[in-house]
């Protein structure tokens, strides 16, 4: 590995460790909190350095044949203790991370060897900024789809074909780390550019191939729901229209459909002493089918009642209201929502936690907006939780057809 003095190796060592817990913290997510798992991290990573370094200077050859093998093992076991992911699932984005890690560590020595006569800053210098490419490409592209990988790797992917994935990774890297080659040929480096490329290139297509199924899965699931949703509301519509209480019914705007879900709900929400402020002007054509008006305002005040119960819970005094604002402006549908809610209820994706928001009726919300091409946001106001939306109203023809 190019040699040099013990404070080379802790260079080395510094880049490479430290390349290696930020490459799988891109890729994975802690089962504890940030701040216990900095400090983990940071306890493991001097350890790691110290224990390396003292290694290396008592005798580099033993070193040279097992250090890196030493090292890895225990970053591996620390990987599968602090990692949220199921062990089989952490074990294969170690062997990933593994392979990055020999992409700037052989890219160093490479550059170092063909371009800088073995100059070991070279190789240092040129680790850092391999790293720093895979790491930005990573963030940028690739972070937030290994995360939601894992869940579809738990479900369609079976431990066999997690193994499979894993030994080409590590025959790959075996491979290329073959310390017995000491040959720096260009057929040597093409020998392992090529090896780099067909590796990685099976992971990439495994990775869409399971992505698109558990996506895909997921989907059909979302759309059953959506369905049975929207026949549950088209009955319980159909019910407040046969009940005969129009007449006494509250008027809350010239849209009847929305009118009977809002008074129920709102007879609803008074009787549990939650304080409701109605702000709804509505024509009895909202710009879209009336279905899917519905699914987002049941969904939203049903999430509303269930986040004022829970703070009164936290807090039996406090005072719980609604808002609802719900206006139409030209070709856009504008819906406003907030209402009370504990001040430690968080968003996970930008969506409310199940816990947070008694799993109700999220996704068919956001899938509706997406329907037409709508934007939406939630949001913790301390303690007052807020859903804002803004929908695309179709053209005529287009809600026809919806319906």
């Amino acid at each position: 590995m190019l040699g040099g003095s013990v404070m080379i190796a802790m260079m080395r060592m510094i880049v490479s460790i430290g390349g290696t817990i930020l490459l799988f913290f891109l890729i994975s997510e802690s089962r504890f909190e940030k701040k216990k798992t900095v400090a983990a991290c940071l306890c493991l990573y001097v350890v790691l350095i110290a224990a390396t370094c003292t290694w290396y200077a008592i005798s580099q050859q033993a070193f040279a044949r097992m250090g890196t093998l030493v090292t890895y093992l225990c970053f591996g076991i620390f990987a599968v203790w602090i990692s949220r992911d199921s062990v089989y699932v952490t074990m294969y984005k170690l062997a990933l991370v593994f392979y990055l890690l020999s992409v700037f560590m052989i890219g160093g020595i490479e550059i170092s060897v063909f371009f800088f006569n073995k100059n070991v800053w070279a190789d240092i210098v040129g680790r850092m900024v391999l790293l720093s490419l895979i790491a930005w490409f990573i963030n940028r592209k690739l972070k937030s789809t290994i995360r939601g990988f894992s869940d579809y790797v738990e479900n369609e992917l079976d431990r066999f074909s997690v193994a499979i994935m894993m030994l080409s990774l590590f025959f790959g890297i075996a491979f290329i780390l073959n310390p017995r080659i000491q040959d720096q040929t260009p057929y040597r480096l093409m020998q392992i550019a090529m090896n780099f490329f067909l590796t990685g290139i099976l992971q990439v297509l495994v990775f869409r191939l399971y992505l698109h199924i558990g996506i895909e899965k997921t989907y059909r699931q979302e759309n059953q729901l959506m369905e049975m949703n929207h026949r549950l509301l088209e009955r319980n519509m159909e019910l407040l229209a046969a009940s005969g209480e129009d007449g006494a019914m509250e008027r809350v705007c010239d849209n009847a459909a929305v009118n009977r879900i809002l008074t129920a709900y709102t007879s609803q929400a008074r009787q549990e002493q939650i304080k409701v402020m109605l702000d709804v002007e509505l024509g009895s054509n909202p710009g879209i089918p009336n279905i899917d008006l519905i699914t987002i305002l049941a969904n939203a005040w049903e999430n509303a009642l269930y986040g004022c119960m829970e703070a009164r819970k936290e807090e039996e005094k406090r005072e719980c209201v609604i808002r609802l604002m719900v206006r139409r402006k030209k070709n856009k549908l504008v819906i406003y929502c907030s209402n009370t809610c504990k001040v430690e209820a968080a968003l996970e994706k930008g969506l409310p936690r199940p816990e947070d928001s008694g799993g109700i009726g999220v996704m068919s919300i956001v899938k509706t907006v997406e329907k037409f091409d709508g934007e939406y946001d939630f949001k913790n106001d301390n303690g007052v939780f807020i859903f804002r939306l803004v929908m695309n109203i179709p053209s005529d023809r287009d809600v026809s057809a919806a319906g």
